[in-house]
């Protein structure tokens, strides 16, 4: 069983514009009229296997496409989504960049609560965070030592599984 996006490149019904390496297409399920996808040709899952070039080549497009949507369709603003992974609520196992129209009054909440975090949650977020992007091979200022007893709890909550670590290590 093919992919969704998969599927569209072979319909080409729906394919608003296309070329060698990305599509951009309307989907039958939508949040509102004129929402169009972005995504490669090549059937990568998430956005850590698509490769740097072509992610900006995606990116660009779907800026274009925002743009072409905001004087087409007279949209007073865009969302543009990238689900990726299950967690955050990627139902086609294909990368795509969502691009919605909205309009004041279209009755879409894409607002959602902030949570107060304690002190020691962010100090111990930052610290997991910035060890996993050391790991990829980038150089990140740490702008805040940490003490030894903040680092044995750093060490404790690595123990634990993590699903932010995890998925930065899958960075290329």
């Amino acid at each position: 069983m093919k992919c969704e996006y998969c599927e569209l490149l072979e319909k080409k019904e729906d394919i608003i514009y296309a070329d060698e390496e990305i599509v951009v297409a309307v989907k039958d399920k939508v949040a509102t009229p004129g929402q169009l996808t972005v995504f490669p040709r090549e059937h990568l899952t998430i956005l850590e296997m698509v490769p740097p070039d072509l992610l900006e080549k995606c990116a660009v497009v779907a800026n274009k496409v925002s743009i072409a949507i905001f004087e087409g369709l007279g949209s007073q603003g865009t969302n543009i989504i990238v689900q990726n992974g299950l967690g955050a609520g990627q139902s086609v196992p294909h990368f795509g960049i969502e691009i919605i129209p909205r309009q004041e009054s279209d009755g879409l909440n894409f607002q959602w609560q902030p949570k107060q975090l304690m002190e020691d949650e962010i100090e111990i977020t930052h610290s997991l965070l910035v060890e996993g992007i050391d790991q990829t091979g980038k150089v990140i200022k740490k702008e805040k030592k940490i003490d030894s007893k903040e680092k044995k709890e750093v060490k404790e909550e690595k123990g634990k599984k993590n699903y932010l670590l995890k998925s930065l290590r899958r960075l290329p």
